[in-house]
């Protein structure tokens, strides 16, 4: 039994890790402070890799040169620069590809639990339930045993973050549905099953979403 099990494929999957275990590329957005449903970015490598972020229908704001997305300004209020707090938040690669690392940070507001799912290159999802907000609010993600990821969203208690920053990714260039590893025929089983969602993966149009209160 024991030689079975030592025998038995590593299984692929997404897990959380430390932020500062990885090393990615930021998101950057254009100069200027953009405004409006739709705010867009790049990775600063070569060739760059786009990143469209929309709102869902609210306003966003995205500070041109910083990996950091925030709220609308707030009217209700007196200060010219206060914003609205964010909620809710999706992230896709415009080119439907898929990453192998993830790091963002949520910053400020009073919220203290974060729940993401993230969904992978076969179309499977992986949830973090209830994680706690601390410290600088610096979270990470990795996928492993040739794993990448196609998706992360998350959703946030309370009234909300200030705003997400310090948006970081490590691109594998492939596409949802495309796995980076040769799979062992102790998986192929399991790949058959799937593969109708991968058709429908692959022609979803990619997007990074930030839903505000």
């Amino acid at each position: 039994m024991l030689c079975m099990l030592a025998a038995a494929p590593a299984m692929a999957d997404i897990v959380m890790v430390s932020a500062s275990s990885i090393q990615g590329e930021n998101i950057l957005f254009n100069r200027g402070v953009q405004t409006g449903p739709t705010v867009n970015g790049l990775t600063n490598s070569t060739p760059q890799l786009g990143v469209d972020i929309m709102s869902g229908g609210a306003e966003i704001r995205a500070n041109g040169g910083q990996a950091r997305v925030e709220g609308r300004l707030n009217t209700a209020t007196q200060s010219p620069t206060d914003t609205v707090n964010l909620t809710q938040f999706q992230l896709d690669l415009t080119n439907g590809g898929t990453f192998n690392e993830l790091e963002l940070r949520l910053f400020g507001g009073d919220a203290t639990e974060a729940s993401f799912s993230l969904i992978d290159n076969g179309g499977q999802v992986f949830t973090f339930n209830n994680q706690a907000i601390t410290g600088d609010g610096r979270f990470g993600f990795r996928g492993i045993n040739g794993q990448t990821i196609a998706s992360v969203s998350f959703t946030v208690n309370r009234n909300g973050i200030q705003d997400v920053r310090q948006i970081r990714l490590n691109p594998t260039g492939s596409t949802p549905g495309t796995p980076n590893a040769i799979p062992e025929p102790a998986t192929w089983a399991l790949m058959l099953g799937g593969f109708g969602l991968i058709g429908g993966a692959m022609r979803r149009r990619s997007r990074v979403t930030f839903v505000s209160a």
